[in-house]
């Protein structure tokens, strides 16, 4: 165990801090909001948790792209913030995002992975991207995308900036903690520093505006749902 602590990217401390704030946060989210979800709101997460690991894992894998294309274009990872987006624009609750991400990750187990590596990658799908999506929530106070909001600039705006915000910090979830950590732990797989922060550029350079688009069209659904239930 000691020579995976030394050969791992990120240092395991780090990591495990990193999991013990994310988790309080959640846990203080969700005890100060005590959020209520509906069946509808269930359903819809279910649903959209599993449509991202569908379309993460079968159709964004399909999409062959050569080096220099890829990663900065990433039609997984890009696959999955777009569905999450929309699954959470649609409820706009807190504790969304951690559903809808716990959905993604077992569904992705059943259908692609196993169940190797469990725990640690539902904490991470968890606590990363689905607690990103339910800070935003939390801090918009449910109108998350602008989706609450009358149509103007201003809210395309919101929804372009907010998307960028969570494009640009889920960069950082494949390179630091996946490859940089949880990778070699349970796949012995070791990623060097060069790597690790190449991909972390990519990612930051593709996500950052694919999350905007991504929040724009969070925000048309969000909307268009809204208006039909």
């Amino acid at each position: 165990m000691s020579s995976l602590v030394v050969q791992t990217f990120t240092p395991i401390p780090v990591v495990i801090a990193y999991f013990m704030v994310a988790g309080i946060a959640a846990v203080f989210m969700l005890l100060r909001v005590k959020p209520k979800f509906t069946t509808l709101d269930l359903t819809y997460l279910g649903i959209g948790g599993a449509i991202a690991a569908v379309a993460d894992h079968f159709i964004g894998d399909l999409i062959f792209l050569p080096n220099g294309i890829y990663p900065i274009v990433n039609p997984p990872v890009w696959f999955r913030l777009l569905v999450l987006f929309i699954t959470v624009a649609v409820v706009r609750k807190v504790g969304s995002g951690i559903f809808a991400a716990a959905v993604f990750d077992l569904v992705g187990d059943i259908i692609h992975f196993g169940v190797r590596g469990e725990p640690l990658w539902l904490i991470e799908d968890m606590l990363t991207y689905g607690l990103y999506l339910d800070l935003m929530v939390y801090f918009t106070k449910g109108n998350i995308f602008g989706v609450s909001e009358t149509t103007g600039k201003g809210v395309l705006l919101v929804s372009i900036v907010e998307g960028g915000i969570l494009g640009f910090v889920s960069s950082f979830v494949h390179p630091i903690f996946t490859m940089g950590t949880i990778a070699p732990i349970v796949f012995g797989r070791i990623f060097n520093a060069q790597a690790v922060v190449y991909y972390l550029i990519t990612y930051i350079i593709g996500n950052t505006p694919f999350g905007a688009f991504a929040g724009v069209v969070a925000n048309r659904v969000g909307r268009l749902v809204s208006q039909t239930v």
